[in-house]
């Protein structure tokens, strides 16, 4: 019986996480000639990003989820495989420190119901326990975004999949923090 209870909670999780998965992402079917990536609404759905409880990150938000690219339809898996070297996460000594760093991009959504894209970047210690280093709000109903390839130390956003909107984040050794750099035009 024991077995027969734990085989049933078990499928039921992972229906659960699956009907949470393919929610996670809606796309609009117009205006047809606008790319996938802006016609997409994000729903966060999970309660911690890589074991951080979401009040420790921001204690206004109730949810939010990594992307990942498992979370996406597989007919947008082949533009973000293709996409010369953008990925959602990416390690990098981004403040100069020898700590090992992961900057990451997903989405938010606050208790009020306010959405937006986050910029979080950690460090882990030696145990493996993750710690915020900074973290960055982009409010907006547009919420897509990618990171580009680490070019000394900076942290470059996309907010799409080939555009130039671009954000960049560096850290600055003489405020001891990221900053977010001027635009590139």
């Amino acid at each position: 019986m024991r077995c027969i209870l734990i085989t049933a909670f078990l499928v039921l999780a992972t229906a659960i996480g699956n009907a949470q998965q393919t929610n996670f992402a809606t796309t609009a079917p117009e205006p047809y000639f606008y790319a996938w990536w802006l016609r997409t609404e994000f729903h966060p759905f999970e309660r911690q990003v890589r074991g951080i409880p979401i009040s420790q990150i921001r204690s206004a938000w109730c949810k939010a989820t990594e992307f990942r690219k498992d979370l996406f339809p597989a007919d947008f898996a082949s533009d973000i495989d293709g996409s010369a070297g953008l990925s959602f996460s990416v390690d990098g000594p981004f403040d100069g420190s020898k700590i090992k760093q992961t900057a990451l991009l997903g989405v938010y959504e606050t208790c009020a119901g306010e959405t937006g894209t986050f910029l979080l970047v950690l460090a882990w210690s030696r145990n493996g326990q993750p710690a915020i280093r900074f973290i960055h709000e982009m409010p907006a109903q547009h919420q897509f975004a990618i990171l580009g390839p680490v070019r000394d130390s900076t942290i470059s956003v996309f907010h799409c999949m080939s555009c130039d909107h671009v954000t960049q984040f560096k850290w600055d050794k003489s405020k001891a923090r990221f900053v977010r750099l001027p635009p590139l035009f």
